[in-house]
C-alpha cells in the first residue's frame, strides 16, 4: 500500500471518531437510558419523563435548538397520560432535513420474577443512544443540510408518539423539507451478518440502501432485511415518517429469530456488544456525511 492510499484510507476511516464521536460516551449514555432508575422507560411513567429530561439535556448541551417552542420537549397526550417526544435541531447552511430517530421508551418494570425492570437496553437504548453520539459528532460541524434528532416516547404502544409528532401541526412544517429520516432500531447486538452490518426495513420503498452502500466503508453495510415475514418496516416510527412522503427506514442489527432478550427483563446492559454498536454508529455517521457533503438525495419509491 503507498503512502497516498494509506493516508486517504485513515482519513476516510477517522473523519467520524476525530470528530466529538466517543465510544466511552455512547456506553455511558446506554447504562443510563438501561439503568434501574429509569425504571424500563414505560410511557406514561416518571421513568419515562427522565429519559425524556435526560435526552433533552443532551440535546441542549450540544448546542441544538429545540424544534417546537422553547423546550425540546414536545408533549402529547393519549389516553389521558401525557407523552414526551424529545427533539433538537441543528440548522446548516441550507433548510433541507437530514433526520435521525430512535424510540426511547420501553415495556415498564412489571415482570414476574426478581427481576421485575424490563431495561430495555438493546430496545431501545442503543438506538437512541446512536442519535446522542451523532448529535455529538456534528455539534461543531457546520453542515450543509439542516440535521434533526428526535426521540420518540410510546413506540412501544403503537407508534404513538412519532404518530403524535408528525400531525402536530408546528413540527408538520419541516416534513415537507426532509429528505430523509434514518430510524434507528436495536443496535446492541451483532446482525446475522456480522458485526458493523445492519439490515434496512423496506429496502425496496427507496434507493436510500444503495447509496447507503455506495459511500461506505468495509466495517459497515447495509443489507436487505431478511425478516420480512415480521412486517418491521410497518412496525417502527419510521412508517408515519413514510406515509408523509419521507424517505424513511429502521436499520437495525438485532437477529429477530433468535433474540432471546426481546421484551424480556434480560434486555440489560449485558446483552449489549459495545463494538458492534460503536462501529454501527460511526458509519451510520460517516455515510449521512459523506451523502450530505456531495448533495446526495435518497428518491422515495411508494
Amino acid at each position: 500500500m503507498n503512502k497516498f492510499t494509506f493516508l486517504l484510507i485513515a482519513g476516510v476511516l477517522g473523519s467520524f471518531a476525530n470528530a466529538q464521536y466517543s465510544k466511552e460516551k455512547q456506553t455511558e449514555y446506554v447504562k443510563t437510558l438501561a439503568s434501574d432508575e429509569m425504571e424500563g422507560r414505560m410511557f406514561g411513567t416518571e421513568g419515562a419523563k427522565k429519559a425524556a429530561d435526560y435526552i433533552a439535556t443532551h440535546f441542549k448541551n450540544n448546542n441544538l435548538k429545540p424544534c417546537v417552542g422553547d423546550s425540546f420537549l414536545i408533549t402529547f397526550e393519549h389516553k389521558e397520560q401525557t407523552g414526551y417526544n424529545v427533539c433538537g435541531i441543528q440548522e446548516g447552511k441550507s433548510d433541507e432535513i437530514v433526520a435521525f430517530g430512535a424510540h426511547f421508551d420501553h415495556v415498564g418494570a412489571n415482570g414476574k420474577g426478581e427481576d421485575k425492570i424490563f431495561n430495555g437496553a438493546d430496545d431501545n437504548a442503543s438506538g437512541t443512544s446512536a442519535v446522542m453520539a451523532i448529535s455529538d459528532y456534528y455539534k461543531k460541524k457546520k453542515p450543509k443540510k439542516t440535521i434533526m434528532y428526535m426521540a420518540f416516547d410510546a413506540e412501544e404502544i403503537g407508534l404513538i408518539g412519532s404518530g403524535k409528532l408528525v400531525e402536530n401541526p408546528d413540527f408538520a412544517t419541516y416534513l415537507p423539507k426532509m429528505e430523509v429520516m434514518y430510524n434507528l432500531e436495536m443496535l446492541g447486538t451483532v446482525s446475522e451478518f456480522g458485526s458493523g452490518k445492519v439490515y434496512m426495513t423496506g429496502s425496496d420503498r427507496s434507493d436510500l440502501m444503495k447509496i447507503m452502500n455506495d459511500n461506505t466503508c468495509k466495517t459497515f453495510s447495509v443489507n436487505d432485511d431478511p425478516y420480512l415475514g415480521q412486517n418491521l418496516f410497518m412496525r417502527s416510527d419510521n412508517v408515519h415518517f413514510f406515509k408523509k412522503g419521507v424517505v424513511s427506514h429502521s436499520l437495525s442489527s438485532v437477529n429477530m429469530k433468535t433474540a432471546k432478550h426481546y421484551h424480556q427483563p434480560s434486555d440489560e446492559f449485558k446483552v449489549i456488544d459495545m463494538d458492534n454498536l460503536s462501529t454501527i454508529t460511526e458509519g451510520v455517521g460517516r455515510v449521512s456525511n459523506k451523502l450530505i457533503k456531495k448533495g446526495i438525495k435518497p428518491s422515495y419509491n411508494k
